[in-house]
């Protein structure tokens, strides 16, 4: 309790996100921030895609929006790749002062934290990597840009590259995306380590940062080691998987490194980070659909990204596992380590509420606008994985899909994608009001399978 009212947290939560989307909408409408104006669908769409670090544009990032609009766009993804709850602790934790109960919720909340304890010293080290590897990603980015702009514009397409990669934003001040440096290695491969970095959570960086420098700890705790191996695995069979398939297709013409490269581009980018170096809507069915499963699975817990999560994937996989071995136990098992079953059934939760999630997008889509099913499909499945990857809009080369639906249709886009950033558990704690059973009903089985 907090005086005599119950703390929500995941209530605050999303209303803190909300508005942070109100007063960006407004600051994209001002004159200062277009050199054509906006529609207010497709401000309140532009500022809730930056804030939710999703990448699905609907205006030319490049094009249409001033030096101003571009500031704006950068502060948003900044936000909400860190968490507004991460940089307002950060500011506790610098100016000294205690954290209270509900910020303290709201920080364990926002950033999937298993712990109350040093929060204000963990957002202050979240927001230190999060400046060092920006500002490096940023050298190392202006290294390659400055071959082919001016000194003042490569450090501006730097930073905004580096800070949007390293949030698995997607946002580019290139019109063409990194297509633009498809022929570079460095570009593109800078990039990819940046949003791997950012996806895999804070937790795992911090983890990392005690056990291997720090030394603090013998060894990295279950947690990161279940995220590393299982972002490892998905980038090496996503990478397989796309250089076979689209060998011939997509990939035709180019260099054996070059086919490698982007295949490696293309695996990692799904994971929420919505870059792309070619033309999505080029691949083979086989190869979106793998595409759409990534998106679906996402980053890892107290990251940038958004989908299920890794962590989440594992737990159902290992859980289910252990059900087909008759082992009914408390707990499950993975890699000599047994897992609260509470946990398993958080993951059950959260896969049901964001399949059912990205099923009714779907569906309400194709009622409202009938577009092309596959594209609408695609765009749902990036829209909640926070991804911003697109088969691309039919009236604007430039734009996502979500430019051509209608506005109810981009309402639609811009509350799945709010889901999928705050997730599905947050969101309906938020809207429901827990009231557990103070009784039991008569039990009766039913048929299964």
């Amino acid at each position: 309790m907090f005086g005599k009212r119950e703390i929500n947290a995941p209530r605050i939560l999303i209303g803190g996100y909300l508005g942070i989307i109100a007063i960006g909408t407004v600051l994209l409408l001002l004159p200062a921030s277009t050199r054509n104006g906006i529609s207010f669908i497709d401000s309140l769409f532009t500022a809730s895609s930056a804030l939710c670090v999703t990448g699905l544009i609907v205006k030319n990032t490049a094009l249409d929006f001033t030096l101003f609009g571009k500031c704006v766009l950068l502060s948003l993804i900044q936000i909400g790749g860190l968490g507004y709850m991460t940089l307002s602790t950060t500011f506790f934790f610098f100016i000294g002062r205690k954290i209270s109960l509900r910020d303290r919720l709201l920080f364990k909340e926002s950033i999937n934290l298993l712990t109350y304890e040093n929060l204000r010293r963990f957002a202050w080290r979240v927001f230190r990597i999060t400046i060092v590897v920006e500002l490096v990603g940023t050298v190392l980015l202006y290294s390659v840009f400055i071959q082919r702009f001016n000194a003042p514009t490569a450090l501006g397409h730097a930073f905004f590259h580096a800070v949007s990669a390293f949030c698995n934003a997607g946002f580019s001040t290139f019109s063409e995306n990194m297509a633009l440096f498809s022929s570079s290695v460095s570009a593109p491969l800078v990039v990819s380590l940046l949003f791997i970095f950012g996806g895999i959570g804070f937790v795992v960086i911090s983890d990392l940062y005690t056990t291997l420098v720090k030394r603090a700890k013998k060894k990295l705790a279950l947690h990161t080691t279940i995220v590393l191996r299982t972002t490892l695995v998905l980038i090496i069979i996503g990478t397989a998987f796309i250089f076979l398939i689209e060998y011939d297709r997509s990939l035709a013409g180019l260099s054996f490194l070059q086919k490698l490269l982007r295949a490696f581009f293309q695996a990692v980018t799904p994971r929420t980070a919505g870059f792309n170096t070619l033309n999505v809507a080029l691949f083979s069915p086989v190869t979106i659909a793998l595409l759409m499963l990534f998106m679906f699975i996402g980053a890892s817990p107290g990251g940038t990204g958004g989908g299920i999560k890794t962590t989440t994937f594992v737990l159902l996989f290992r859980w289910a596992k252990d059900l087909m071995l008759g082992r009914y136990g408390k707990d499950v098992t993975a890699l000599k380590s047994r897992i609260p079953i509470e946990q398993a059934f958080r993951a059950f939760l959260i896969f049901i509420l964001s399949g059912s999630t990205i099923v009714v997008a779907f569906f309400l889509i194709l009622l409202i606008d009938n577009p092309t099913p596959l594209k609408a499909l695609f765009e749902v499945f990036s829209a909640f994985g926070t991804v911003g990857l697109s088969l691309g809009s039919s009236i604007n080369p430039f734009c996502s899909f979500s430019h051509d639906l209608s506005a109810l249709g981009k309402l639609i886009i811009i509350g799945t994608l709010i889901a999928g950033r705050v997730g599905t558990i947050t969101l309906g704690s938020a809207i429901l009001k827990p009231h557990p059973l103070e009784y039991a009903y008569p039990e009766e089985p039913i048929v299964v399978g």
